[in-house]
């Protein structure tokens, strides 16, 4: 019996979700754990695992589909419902093979027979699944003789791991020999993967030096498609830019207390063992307490949330995002209740936050429901620039960098005015 396999809830806010690539095709083996499709949401992929051990019977969302919570994304069968295995079962030609009425049709609309299927190690009764699989097995293995390559003997590996490795022509015994003993899993293709690249990059640079005739005519524009999480950027902040109204004020402020206070707290961290907090978690600390003292930037304004009529929405917690620049796009991982976090612990958060951005290992908890935003520049050199404000938020901190530049102090008497 097929089972609807549907858009989870990685997430407390999530509502939606991108389908960025399923990795495996209709017809394919499936097993309970094992990543089945990846998925898009607030800016984090996350490899979605398989519900249950059998067969992707049907794909309905495709590549890039933006859908809601819930909706059907596949039909998956489950071993479960599969009563007697047929591994090693020879049935004669003249005994029927039990199948469902779409299995039969479709063998017949392709020409299979269906004792071919079961020697093909599928269980009874047969499914349109078992159908599909058989043909495109059959059809890889037929292109594989007509192309002169290798087949590979049997290596125990997961069925992801032989999807990767039929995918990109690897074969599994140059793997397993790095891994005797042991079942050749997905990180094991893929650090081959990645060492075959590697070898291969590095050939592209000596060829890239030696010299080459230009060519006669190339175009002068390259289009560089965007990635699933910087199309969500753009949409976001164009849509924040156009609604939400912009009012931008620039202030200088001394910050030398603020360094002294960070470097003392840093040299009674240090004699413990744990780095200086950073100037950007001192900021976080007084951004909380400030938001703390003027509650009301600490809202949002919410249209026909209060019986179909605008309202304005006060959060009683402050949870602060951090832009944070990473390889693939600019993710903004959340420092949750930042009002009741010492600086120690904003720091040590901070640290984690920002290394797990960088390693694409944020979960959708980690980047949704901040209620302000920190965006600093600093590090790059900046003085001073204008951010967008993060839809669902009121206001956004942009930050330049520390400089030191004299200034003068006293009383007015002795002091110039300049205008």
């Amino acid at each position: 019996m097929e089972k609807p396999f549907t858009m989870p809830k990685l997430g407390a806010t999530m509502t939606e979700g991108t389908i960025l690539h399923w990795l495996y095709r209709p017809g394919d083996r499936i097993v309970k754990g094992e990543p089945v499709v990846e998925i898009m949401t607030d800016k984090v992929n996350i490899e979605v695992e398989a519900p249950l051990t059998g067969r992707l019977v049907r794909v309905l969302a495709r590549d890039g589909d933006v859908l809601p919570v819930g909706s059907p994304l596949a039909f998956l069968v489950d071993d479960s419902d599969v009563h007697a295995a047929t591994e090693n079962v020879q049935i004669p030609p003249s005994t029927p093979v039990a199948s469902t009425p779409a299995a039969k049709r479709e063998a017949a609309l392709l020409g299979i027979d269906l004792h071919a299927v079961v020697q093909a190690g599928a269980r009874l009764p047969l499914n349109r699944g078992d159908i599909l699989a058989f043909v495109e097995r059959t059809r890889y293995a037929s292109q594989q003789q007509e192309n002169g390559r290798p087949s590979f003997p049997a290596i125990p590996a997961t069925p992801l791991a032989q999807k990767i490795a039929r995918e990109h022509e690897v074969d599994l015994t140059l793997v397993a020999e790095r891994k005797p003993g042991g079942k050749v899993k997905r990180a094991d293709v893929e650090a081959h993967l990645h060492k075959v690249a590697g070898a291969e990059q590095a050939a592209e640079v000596v060829e890239a030096l030696s010299p080459v005739p230009s060519p006669v005519e190339s175009p002068d524009d390259v289009l560089n498609p965007l990635s699933p999480a910087r199309q969500l950027i753009g949409k976001r902040m164009q849509q924040s830019i156009s609604v939400a109204p912009h009012i931008y004020l620039d202030l200088e402020i001394d910050m030398t207390e603020a360094e002294r206070c960070r470097q003392s707290i840093g040299h009674n961290l240090q004699d413990r063992g744990e780095p200086a907090p950073s100037m950007t978690a001192l900021i976080v600390r007084a951004v909380a307490a400030a938001i703390l003292l003027h509650p009301d930037v600490n809202a949002v304004l919410e249209q026909g949330a209060l019986q179909g009529k605008d309202a304005i929405r006060q959060r009683r917690s402050v949870h602060v995002g951090i832009a944070t620049d990473t390889e693939r796009a600019l993710m903004t991982p959340v420092i949750r209740n930042a009002h009741q976090m010492s600086l120690q612990a904003i720091a040590r958060e901070l640290r984690r936050l920002t290394q797990a951005a960088r390693q694409g290992t944020l979960t959708p908890d980690e980047v949704t429901g901040a209620t302000f935003t920190i965006s600093n520049l600093g590090m790059y050199g900046i003085d001073t620039f204008h951010a967008i404000i993060v839809p669902g938020q009121s206001a956004i901190l942009a930050v330049g960098k520390v400089t030191r530049r004299g200034i003068v102090i006293g009383d007015l008497e002795n002091q110039y005015l300049l205008m």
